[in-house]
């Protein structure tokens, strides 16, 4: 198993999604957490209120504790099959909402989830997409 997300690699990816977000004219709130869902770095910009800050917490456990994106996991929580038995049910800190995604080293391995809140869901998505990609080298 590999050494869990370092609080330095978290902190560039919160940043990197907080300048991502004003180059576009947006407030958000990033969060990034370690592969149990634990927050290790929580950005928020100016303005930005409770329930951005929430989500964005939310969205960054469930990245990493599904290990998938949460735009994937909202499809999979409202499809029929769930219909009985919604995931929420089992971990009430699950949120099926676009936004967060999953930190992967190049075998595959999730170590932690960096995720957005603030925004509509696209933009949200697009600017942790950024925020992964700004680390992209030091997950080798």
């Amino acid at each position: 198993m590999r050494e869990p997300l370092t609080y330095a690699i978290a902190h560039g990816a919160a940043q990197a999604a907080l300048e991502a977000a004003r180059a576009e004219g947006v407030r958000i709130s990033v969060a990034v957490a370690s592969r149990g869902g634990i927050v290790k770095v929580l950005l928020s910009d100016d303005g930005v209120g409770p329930m951005g800050i929430e989500t964005a917490r939310r969205k960054a456990y469930t990245a990493a504790v599904t290990g998938m994106p949460t735009s994937r996991f909202a499809q999979f929580a409202a499809s029929p099959a769930m219909a009985a038995a919604s995931p929420q049910q089992v971990d009430p800190l699950l949120l099926p909402a676009p936004g967060g995604l999953p930190i992967s080293v190049d075998d595959g391995e999730v170590i932690g989830g960096v995720a957005v809140g603030g925004a509509d869901g696209e933009t949200d998505e697009r600017i942790a997409a950024a925020a992964l990609a700004s680390i992209k080298d030091l997950l080798a």
